[in-house]
């Protein structure tokens, strides 16, 4: 077939005549994907798309959002845990023109978060929220007086190994906590003992030796001050940790038990009203727990403006005074907005404890909190297969090779 003379040309120019027409608002623009495995986000895109026409935003629920980027998965905007990674951090937008002064101001975030989202110093992701980890305990069950907010390593181990209960027959009928009743914990520790787990070389995490053997040789010394060590936690966990831990709390088996913040506030009022907290802690600071929440732009999306529109509407300290709003009067039964501590300081520290008053005088400040680095590549694989057994098997004795060696054995595992 003969292709008239000036097609080509013609072609070629259709996409630049479209993108001109839809600056115009002579086309429409696409509607926004939103790529999330969080289902509060249905209620504010509720909203957003409520109060205005000209950016529609429509949800595509992904499990996992991190491994949908790395996927191709289509979308324009993405809100997830994990996305602070190499590799995940190249499939999106810089957002540079975006948080700044007048826009989204970076001076209303956490500069933790700020950084933890950033490539070579530029913003790629807005953080949205976080979690804590909180020591939960029954109150009857704690007699000595705590400090309103902390919870400090060395007090939490002193009042553990005070509540072990032996049996005659070996083991405990009651014990009062363990490192390794939550891996939760171990990451903890690693931010607290300066161990610095980031991206290193390859795609594979480094981190800085000496707060890794420390978190090692604390966890070895908790267990070697129980009878029977790692044996007896390991035999008493398999007999009583299959109950919900606010059972174990409440029929005095256990004396604490670590959960997200998010964790303790979802479970029913009545649930709660027996039982208290106290952020984990080492002195006066407090690790952030490394699954904070991120949203990005695509850099294969086709609205980025709307995108962008939608990112900049949610981040306004305002429009999140709202969103708290409307949790409440829809009864979503999230903490917060998106489950979790606001990103944006201004709401942790006059909003929060106006809609929760139990929360009065616990919001840490921003100078006593411990926030991750950017996080290696494909973490959350990485961290369940190898580091946390690591340093399990090394606390308890079990364990004759360097953790780098593992890793190496690992990777080529997974080539196989």
């Amino acid at each position: 077939m003969k292709i008239p003379r000036g097609a080509g040309r013609a072609g070629f120019a259709i996409p630049a005549v479209c993108a001109f027409l839809i600056g115009c608002g002579l086309i429409p623009e696409p509607s926004v994907r939103m790529v999330t495995d969080r289902a509060e986000m249905a209620a504010y895109v509720d909203r957003f798309n409520a109060l205005q026409s000209d950016v529609r935003i429509e949800l595509s629920y992904q499990e996992a959002p991190w491994q949908s980027v790395l996927d191709g998965v289509p979308g324009d905007l993405v809100v997830g845990e994990w996305l602070p990674s190499p590799n995940v951090l190249d499939r999106f937008d810089s957002l540079g023109d975006l948080v700044k002064s007048g826009r989204i101001d970076p001076s209303w975030f956490y500069a933790g978060l700020i950084s933890m989202g950033s490539r070579d110093n530029r913003p790629v992701l807005v953080p949205l929220s976080f979690n804590l980890p909180a020591m939960v305990f029954f109150k009857p069950a704690v007699q000595r007086e705590l400090s309103s907010m902390f919870m400090p390593l060395d007090t939490l181990q002193t009042l553990a190994r005070s509540f072990n209960t032996p049996q005659k027959t070996g083991g405990f009928s009651a014990m009062g906590f363990s490192p390794f009743w939550n891996p939760d914990f171990l990451d903890a520790e690693a931010l607290l003992f300066g161990a610095r787990i980031r991206p290193g070389r390859n795609g594979l995490p480094a981190w800085d030796q000496e707060g890794l053997t420390r978190v090692v040789d604390f966890t070895r010394a908790w267990l070697a001050g129980v009878d029977g060590g790692a044996a007896a936690e390991d035999l008493f966990s398999s007999r009583n940790l299959v109950q919900p831990w606010y059972k174990l709390l409440t029929g005095g088996k256990i004396l604490f038990a670590l959960a997200s913040f998010s964790d303790y506030f979802a479970l029913p009022e009545e649930k709660r009203r027996d039982l208290d907290f106290r952020w984990l802690s080492q002195g006066s600071t407090i690790p952030v727990s490394p699954d904070a929440l991120f949203a990005g732009v695509l850099r294969s999306s086709r609205n980025k403006r709307g995108a962008r529109t939608f990112l900049e509407w949610f981040c306004n300290p305002s429009v999140q005074r709202g969103l708290l709003d409307v949790n409440q009067s829809r009864r979503i039964g999230v903490f917060g907005v998106t489950d979790g501590f606001s990103a944006l300081k201004s709401i942790n520290d006059r909003e929060l404890p106006q809609k929760y008053p139990f929360l009065l005088g616990r919001i840490p400040s921003e100078n006593i909190l411990s926030f991750p680095e950017t996080l290696p590549d494909n973490w959350p694989t990485v961290r369940d297969q190898v580091i946390r057994p690591w340093i399990h098997r090394s606390a308890a004795g079990n364990e004759d090779q360097p953790l780098e060696k593992k890793l190496d054995d690992w990777v080529k595992g997974t080539k196989k």
